[in-house]
């Protein structure tokens, strides 16, 4: 628990509220032409801002600018923390909360040696923790079935491992090792085929036969 508490706000929290907190809507932005869920994002930052006092519209200004001057790699690196986080559920939210508190109590000797620990671990590895507490703990397990997935595939595999229940997860992450590298991508198209209520009997039947 410790590891996985660290790991995520290493790589998660400490990223978020300095990417959410970028809220000014462009000029003149031709809201008529967004989706209708950007379309409503940006009209509620609109009307937040709008209420926001001279000092807190200062203090805005200040992270944006703060923000703009940041590597864009390092912007897209807190981005993608940010929307994973977002999509979290909110039990997971609640976890990666606690986590960031957690690492805030440390010492800042240790918090610099536990960053520099994370930032030394495999890029695949560190995404994998972007996908909450559960799935990132089992990352190192799961990773050879996802590391190759094609961009379509990801928003169904995904959605598919936050259903999953432990079982098939444990399953799935021992089938991940047991199949060979060249049979991987058959092994993840067949369990995203499996319709969501047999994919657990599925798997067991396949470890357990």
């Amino acid at each position: 628990m410790r590891s996985c508490k660290r790991a995520l706000r290493l790589f998660g929290a400490p990223l978020l509220w300095l990417a959410g907190s970028v809220w000014a809507l462009p000029p003149a932005l031709p809201l008529e032409r967004l989706p209708d869920l950007d379309r409503a994002r940006l009209t509620e930052r609109t009307a937040r801002l709008a209420t926001m006092s001279a000092a807190e519209r200062e203090a805005l200004a200040a992270r944006q600018a703060a923000w703009a001057a940041l590597p864009a790699a390092e912007r897209a690196r807190r981005r993608l923390a940010f929307e994973a986080a977002s999509d979290l559920p909110e039990a997971e939210r609640a976890r990666l909360q606690q986590a960031a508190a957690y690492f805030d109590s440390l010492p800042e000797d240790e918090r610099q040696a536990l960053r520099l620990r994370f930032e030394q671990l495999d890029l695949g590895m560190r995404r994998g923790w972007l996908l909450g507490p559960t799935l990132g703990a089992m990352w190192p397990q799961l990773h050879p079935l996802f590391a190759a997935m094609p961009d379509a595939q990801r928003a169904p595999a995904i959605a598919a491992l936050r259903a999953a229940s432990s079982q098939g997860l444990a399953d799935l992450a021992l089938l991940a090792q047991r199949t060979p590298p060249q049979d991987r991508d058959a092994l993840r198209r067949q369990w995203l085929a499996v319709p969501a209520p047999e994919r657990d009997a599925w798997l067991r039947a396949r470890v357990a036969p």
